[in-house]
């Protein structure tokens, strides 16, 4: 299947019927946060914010993040592969720091393993540099997290 430019993907709110998709998604995407289904359902239901990126009516990627009083946290972000390096994560990105501005976050934060260089990379391309580093954060493998934040206001 050909490549599909970004543009034509489609960013809308999560919803809980996109639980089994995201998870699939996730489930491709090692460092996605090893959430269940019913988790996703749960996040998409009301516990966190969500957005998905569609492509004819194929989620194709998804990120969930939280605000708390003026702090934004991105929790989990994921793009199919073969869609991947097309700008979908930008986007999604793009949409939850907008929204987090919003609702008065002043800073943005997320953790990211250190071997995920691409991630590392794609975060440091949207302003965000590293703070601190949790020890053992991560399993299957244990690995260290490094947290990364980013200025809003």
């Amino acid at each position: 299947m050909a490549a599909v430019p970004a543009p034509l993907v489609r960013l809308r709110p999560a919803e809980p019927r996109d639980a089994p998709a995201i998870a699939v998604v996730a489930a491709a995407s090692p460092g996605a946060a090893p959430w269940s289904a019913n988790q996703y359902a749960a996040a998409a239901g009301g516990d966190y914010e969500g957005w998905i990126a569609e492509e004819d009516s194929r989620l194709v990627g998804f990120l969930f993040m939280r605000v708390a009083a003026d702090e934004m946290e991105i929790l989990n972000l994921a793009v199919a592969p073969g869609r991947r390096k097309l700008g979908i994560a930008s986007r999604l990105i793009d949409r939850a720091l907008a929204r987090a501005k919003s609702s008065g976050a002043a800073r943005a934060f997320l953790e990211v393993r250190p071997s995920n260089i691409a991630a590392a990379a794609l975060y440091a391309k949207h302003g965000f540099a590293p703070a601190s580093r949790r020890a053992c954060y991560y399993s299957n493998p244990v690995e260290d997290a490094l947290v990364l934040s980013k200025q809003l206001s």
